[in-house]
């Protein structure tokens, strides 16, 4: 098979310049990639033409320029696409990582083996790391990650990837019953949080208290459409009235100020959805902590245990950077020791102690922001923490000379034992199944969410009406949507 097509490449200057592109092969043998006449990537078999229909613009679209991965690319990962060939007229949403797994490839790695795929060093994300994404005409998908949807609307399948990853924050900080959650910044994905808790509180028959914070008009009235049981408007309330208020905080506002206000009014925990790319309150890679779906906890010998409630394992190793050393006397041989500087432990990690094995500490313990950053990334030639994914950071809070007047409130967070917790994509056949049996919060989602449509050649205008903080969703149409 043979695509041409030209599209719009985002570049690292937020704007976006015409491109033409050429995708030459097919699912079995690979595709070659051409871009402006020269290869642009190869790819190998089992990916799949799609025409897209529709791609929605993401907080991650309009920050792109931030995230260590490379440009120009066409963007866009919310895609409802229809298929080629002999699957015309049959509609998928597309699950965003191109893994070994889900180019059903038989040799897996240590990420697939460990069951957590989506964070394989190896994979590609459609639209945000090399794969092109869905403000194309065309996409190439792994064929795993095209899922057919046959009972949603459009409207709603268009939100699917979006949804999968609230519902994901919920999945990996549920709320306990009787629980007080806000949801800070109740807009694009804040919204879709809410419809997640909302529908997640009625299949679980759950009982706790859904609260949604913001400072704006439409944002009120949206926020109780989409399941909010109370909404606070930051222009008639206080901030220092909601200090210590919620038991979970989910941060959706990807901003510094709003990683500030969520740290005051968490009481237990601090769940961060999405940042901005940059450094917030003095503390670096909060993007890698999310994309790594990775945890920041108090130093204690309960948080050494610390695993996803979906997870069945148990931490066997610890890594402690050189200004918590004497904790490692604490272990009392429970656990694999280990010691040194962010260049020792990716000297361990490649030794023969840790091959055939998932590559990363279960634990990694710090005591500075500097240790933070560095577990999180440590070194700037590659995108690998030390710590697992999904695992965690423990901070010694007793050094606080090593934090400055910038991020004294991230320590003081952690010294009344909170949490920062993460989480990124979602479960697509799971968050489908959950609006098929929620059809009030489906409604909700086809008749609230989209504010704007824009068709395929405004694609310009559609990207700079989602910078717009009166937008909810945008949407980028390639045919008319019924």
């Amino acid at each position: 098979m043979n695509l041409k097509f030209r599209a719009l490449d985002y570049t690292s200057e937020d704007s976006f310049v015409p491109a033409d592109y050429e995708y030459i092969g097919d699912e079995a043998t690979g595709w070659e990639i051409r871009r402006d006449g020269k290869t642009y990537m190869n790819l190998g078999p089992g990916y799949i033409p799609l025409e897209t229909k529709s791609c929605g613009v993401c907080s991650t679209d309009i920050d792109r320029r931030f995230l260590p991965f490379p440009l120009p690319q066409i963007i866009g990962h919310e895609v409802l696409a229809e298929g080629l060939g002999d699957k015309r007229g049959r509609r998928y949403v597309v699950e965003i990582n191109d893994t070994l797994e889900a180019r059903g490839d038989k040799n897996l790695d240590e990420f697939c083996k460990a069951g957590i795929p989506t964070h394989s060093p190896e994979r590609k994300v459609l639209g945000i790391d090399r794969l092109p994404g869905g403000f194309g005409p065309y996409i190439l998908a792994p064929v795993h990650a095209a899922i057919e949807v046959t009972e949603l609307s459009s409207k709603a399948a268009v939100l699917m990837e979006p949804f999968a990853a609230a519902l994901q924050a919920i999945l990996a900080s549920p709320p306990k019953e009787n629980d007080s959650v806000a949801v800070l910044g109740p807009r694009r994905l804040g919204s879709l949080i809410l419809a997640a808790l909302a529908s997640y509180r009625k299949s679980k028959n759950s009982n706790f208290r859904i609260t949604a914070i913001t400072r704006h008009d439409h944002l009120v009235k949206l926020a109780k459409k989409m399941g909010a049981d109370e909404v606070v408007d930051l222009r008639s309330t206080s901030a220092e009235s909601l200090s210590e208020t919620f038991d979970i905080v989910y941060d959706t506002t990807s901003t510094s100020s709003g990683f500030i206000s969520a740290l005051q009014f968490a009481k237990r925990e601090l769940h961060l959805k999405t940042t901005n790319g940059q450094e917030m309150s003095g503390i670096s890679h909060l993007t890698e902590l999310v994309v790594d779906e990775l945890s920041i906890l108090p130093f204690s010998e309960t948080n050494l245990e610390f695993k996803w409630k979906t997870e069945q394992k148990t931490n066997q190793s610890v890594f402690f950077f050189p200004s918590v050393f004497n904790l490692e006397s604490k272990m009392n041989g429970t656990k694999k020791t280990f010691k040194g500087t962010a260049l020792d432990g990716e000297k361990i990690l490649a030794s023969d102690e840790f091959q055939s094995t998932l590559p990363r500490f279960d634990i990694v313990v710090v005591g500075s922001p500097k240790e933070l950053a560095e577990a999180i990334r440590p070194n700037p030639t590659h995108e690998n923490s030390l710590v697992r994914p999904r695992g965690a950071i423990l901070v010694d809070t007793s050094h606080s000379e090593l934090w400055n007047d910038e991020n004294k409130k991230v320590l003081e967070f952690f010294q009344k034992g909170k949490e920062i917790h993460t989480s990124r994509c979602g479960d697509f056949h799971f968050a489908i199944q959950l609006l098929k049996d929620n059809p009030g919060i489906t409604q909700a989602l086809e008749e609230n969410l989209i504010s704007h449509r824009f068709p395929s050649d405004q694609l310009l205008e559609a990207y700079a009406k989602a910078k717009d903080p009166s937008s909810v969703k945008v949407v980028v149409d390639f045919s008319p949507v019924i």
